[in-house]
């Protein structure tokens, strides 16, 4: 059983990593504030809870539109994942960190994909872990170094099979277009709204496509399988955490898919093997040096500030078991969630306790691109009409003259993935109930800009 013990250093970096990716996305979505989580934007709580609520959500976020309750819990936020950060209180602001990301992701599904189900996820399962015994704060004030940096628990265990579940469920539920026809990546590439112009490097390749494609796929069936192998598992562990790590790099320069590659990498990092890990603390043996040394400077007004307390650890054996209990049963769970996402399965042990991935956001399906990708392609055209004037401005264009002429790069008219990911559900037909909120956003937007343009009509083509 070595071979299924995580490195408690990796789980530390892959703390660090998590953190700086929750920081980043806060960011990127505080740009955004107003259109995507106030009464005054594109999702009011009102359109959310009549058309786009689960009744077993739970979301902080919706005790209030107004811009100022959002950017207060988006500042609590990246205060708490700062804190995950510099691992103060570890377990304290991992909990914290996962309850604000659960409550932002309800408050707006619309623009969620499947690097925020991961993040969530992670975040779950980080819970029960341990990540802040090293490279922390705790660990430093704690003063506990002497100790094995090996782990294995049933927590550990469930991040792992989280970590199967995202590539082998993803090929599981991929269909003829990418085991048997190997036309998936053709078709992805052929998305303007998500292809960069790297795409188009190999996109006039067919051959090449499907090869890819045939790659892509037993790539991730087989992937996890090298995190199980019971002889030089150091070696098929690294070579499996840098390949997951090369896949992402690939994705994030060919597609525009968000915080998604950032977050898979961060993740993957968990599972590096203690060589790997002993060679990465000969290698910055120095900076850490130099990191605990300013620490332990400024060590007696940082207590005075944060109020620093040893972690709280169960120490009643009844509790302990009943801790292991639950997260064995959320694992069987989870396993039944993920298996009934197969095509041949018709029914699931979960669907009485759906209560329990809803309101604990456990639901999940890996379907990247699958069963087959998006072929639904194009571009929008915001048509905008004055009663005064009888020519049509397009919004999109800073007002120039509507054009039906292809732009060169559409992925450009995206300011990031959130708005990518809305305009895609805008698209469906059962999600008509967005356009209106839309048009009066986007109308009431252009015409605060441009009193001297303002616009009574607005067709979005």
């Amino acid at each position: 059983m070595k071979y299924l013990f995580l490195d408690l250093r990796a789980l530390a970096l892959m703390r660090i990593g998590i953190a700086c990716v929750l920081m980043w996305d806060l960011v990127i979505r505080v740009s955004d504030l107003e259109a995507f989580y106030t009464d005054a934007g594109l999702a009011p709580l009102e359109m959310i809870f009549h058309s786009s609520w689960n009744k077993f959500y739970v979301s902080l976020h919706t005790i209030s539109g107004l811009w100022i309750v959002q950017l207060s819990l988006f500042v609590l936020a990246f205060f708490c994942a700062c804190l995950l950060f510099i691992g103060y209180r570890t377990r304290l602001f991992t909990i914290l960190s996962w309850f604000l990301l659960l409550s932002l992701h309800n408050r707006n599904t619309l623009i969620l994909q499947g690097g925020d189900d991961l993040l969530r996820l992670v975040l779950f399962w980080a819970m029960f872990i341990p990540w802040g015994a090293k490279y922390s704060c705790d660990s430093l004030l704690e003063r506990k170094h002497a100790f094995n940096p090996q782990i294995l628990t049933v927590a550990t265990c469930a991040y792992l099979l989280q970590v199967c579940y995202i590539y082998t469920g993803s090929a599981l539920i991929k269909g003829p277009e990418w085991h048997t026809h190997f036309s998936a990546l053709y078709y992805a590439y052929s998305l303007d709204q998500i292809a960069y112009p790297f795409s188009k490097l190999i996109y006039y390749y067919p051959e090449l496509l499907k090869k890819l494609t045939f790659l892509v796929f037993y790539f991730e069936l087989f992937v996890p399988i090298l995190f199980f192998i019971p002889f030089r598992h150091s070696f098929f562990r690294t070579l499996g955490v840098l390949s997951i790590i090369c896949f992402h790099a690939f994705n994030s320069l060919s597609l525009l898919i968000g915080l998604f590659p950032a977050i898979g990498i961060a993740t993957i990092l968990g599972l590096l093997p203690s060589p790997v890990m002993d060679r990465w603390d000969r290698l910055t043996v120095n900076l850490k040096k130099k990191i605990k040394l300013s620490f332990t400077t400024y060590a007696g007004w940082l207590q005075l500030l944060i109020r620093w307390r040893p972690s709280y650890e169960l120490k009643n054996e009844m509790l302990k078991n009943l801790r292991s209990a639950l997260l064995v049963f959320l694992i069987v769970f989870v396993f039944d969630w993920n298996f009934s996402n197969l095509a041949f399965v018709k029914s699931r042990l979960s669907d009485k306790l759906r209560f329990i991935g809803y309101g604990l956001r456990l639901d999940q399906s890996w379907g990247m691109f699958a069963p087959g990708v998006f072929k639904d392609d194009g571009w929008y055209i915001l048509e905008g009409r004055s009663d005064k004037k009888k020519n049509t401005i397009d919004l999109l264009q800073n007002g120039q003259p509507v054009t039906y002429q292809k732009p060169k790069y559409i992925v450009q008219m995206f300011k990031n993935d959130r708005w990518r990911k809305y305009s895609e559900n805008l698209i469906f037909s059962n999600n008509d109930f967005m356009r209106p909120y839309f048009c009066n956003y986007r109308m009431r937007l252009w015409n605060e800009k441009n009193p001297d343009k303002k616009i009574d009509e607005l067709s979005v083509i």
